[in-house]
């Protein structure tokens, strides 16, 4: 139950995500569902492949039907205002919901159906939560937002440590999951208005 609702949120979450960055690089009809498919399953489809089970956005039609129905209210709303919504609020609160409700659906798909180490659920964790944007941004000839977007990435990682930790000692549940979520998109919002970035070499 946990696990599906942190997946549709993520999904929600992405495709909305994927529509805004697609149309800000001027993608045609066709590249706008393809770049919000890429952004809310992409990620999940790399993940159940490494943990070999059936990908669950091609055998189960909600995903699908999500990414399509939230695509296709948002083109028919023509909803794209602000030419550097990447900076606002809305969209690093979609944004981090997204990546937050992935790392920990990530975690918990590995937790359940593997017996991954700590590496290995860490990097499921991370994959679910950023696999979908690197395709896409590789796919419009765009650096990876996780490359360069200061702790971005490290809060994927985090997730997918606790999600284990509290796993190993018996700890996770529903409170937890929610207190890990609450707070990864807490941390995202504060590292984007305190402008965190990781040292570059």
């Amino acid at each position: 139950m946990i696990l599906t609702a942190a997946e549709t949120l993520g999904i929600i979450a992405f495709s909305a995500s994927g529509y805004y960055i697609a149309r800000r690089s001027g993608l045609d009809l066709l590249g706008i569902y393809i770049a919000a498919f890429l952004t809310a399953l992409g990620g999940g489809i790399v993940r159940d492949i490494m943990i070999d089970r059936p990908p669950i956005s091609l055998t189960h039609s909600l995903p699908i039907y999500l990414v399509f129905g939230i695509t296709t209210a948002l083109v028919l709303l023509h909803h794209y205002r602000e030419t550097d919504f990447e900076s606002k609020p809305l969209f690093v609160l979609i944004d981090a919901i997204g990546m937050v409700s992935f790392a920990i659906s990530g975690a918990i798909a590995t937790l359940e159906t593997t017996h991954f180490n700590l590496a290995g659920v860490t990097a499921m964790a991370f994959t679910t939560a950023i696999g979908g944007g690197i395709a896409r941004d590789i796919l419009i000839n765009k650096v990876p937002y996780v490359l360069h977007g200061g702790f971005y990435g490290i809060i994927a990682v985090g997730i997918g440590l606790a999600t284990h930790l509290l796993h190993t000692i018996g700890w996770l549940n529903t409170l937890t999951i929610m207190i890990l979520f609450v707070g990864g998109i807490l941390l995202r919002i504060v590292a984007w208005r305190k402008d965190w970035h990781l040292p570059k070499v």
